[in-house]
């Protein structure tokens, strides 16, 4: 089952998209899930899911947690019932929360949680090599279609060093185009949101770029970039 596991919609601050639409594309791509991951927030979960009767696609709902170590996509087993972040921890406006406060919390209440984009330092505060010091993770995201493929490279080598699994997702929020282009893999179909928490507990999944990798511009990038791939043993799906 292909699962694009990092998307958002109008829910995040920033974002247009709409996630009727969002799900068609996704769709037309021959996706069979989305997980919709808005910045910060579940608030607004109930809308995302009275979608499911109107698409083939199976929906679900997780968090996108911003802190001062980096970016952490958080699936609760309920989503609808899960305190709001600024509940927890009050305003951000001042300072990111505190990840080594942040990340114990929503474990104990349940949560799966996935190291996102570790390594992009186009991210005001990335997690870096502290991400291997990280307790509790279940995944890191080998493959972020908005990341340059170098900082997805350290992020894969990092699921390495540390013996967990990869996701991908596309990270969409700027337009319908992006959807889709990165997305995991799952051997076992999972159907509903408990089931993508215990399928994310697994280790049967995978990363997957969907058409073509990020480029940098430097000769021979693409034959480089390509070798990496089938070095860290990325499913290929291309259009």
């Amino acid at each position: 089952m292909l699962i694009d596991l990092h998307v958002h919609s109008h829910l995040t601050k920033g974002c247009d998209l709409d996630p009727r639409a969002v799900l068609e594309r996704a769709a037309s791509l021959g996706l069979e899930g989305v997980a919709f991951t808005e910045t910060n927030t579940q608030d607004g979960c109930d809308e995302l899911f009275e979608l499911q009767p109107r698409t083939p696609l199976r929906i679900f709902v997780g968090l996108e947690l911003v802190t001062d170590r980096g970016q952490f996509l958080c699936f609760f087993p309920r989503p609808e019932e899960a305190p709001e972040p600024v509940q927890l921890w009050g305003s951000n406006r001042e300072k990111p929360w505190s990840a080594a406060e942040c990340i114990p919390k929503v474990l104990s209440l349940g949560a799966v949680v996935v190291a996102a984009r570790p390594y992009d330092r186009d991210f005001p505060t990335p997690a870096l090599d502290q991400v291997l010091t990280v307790q509790g993770l279940s995944a890191i995201e080998g493959y972020n279609a908005r990341v340059r493929q170098p900082a997805n490279d350290l992020a894969v080598e990092a699921a390495e060093k540390l013996g967990l699994p990869c996701v991908g997702g596309s990270d969409a929020k700027l337009t319908l185009d992006e959807v889709g282009r990165g997305a995991t893999f799952f051997r076992d179909p999972p159907r509903t949101q408990a089931d993508l928490l215990a399928a994310l507990r697994g280790k049967a999944y995978w990363p997957v770029m969907v058409g073509e990798l990020p480029r940098l511009g430097r000769p021979g990038e693409a034959r480089e970039q390509e070798r990496t791939r089938k070095k860290k043993g990325f499913r290929g799906r291309f259009r």
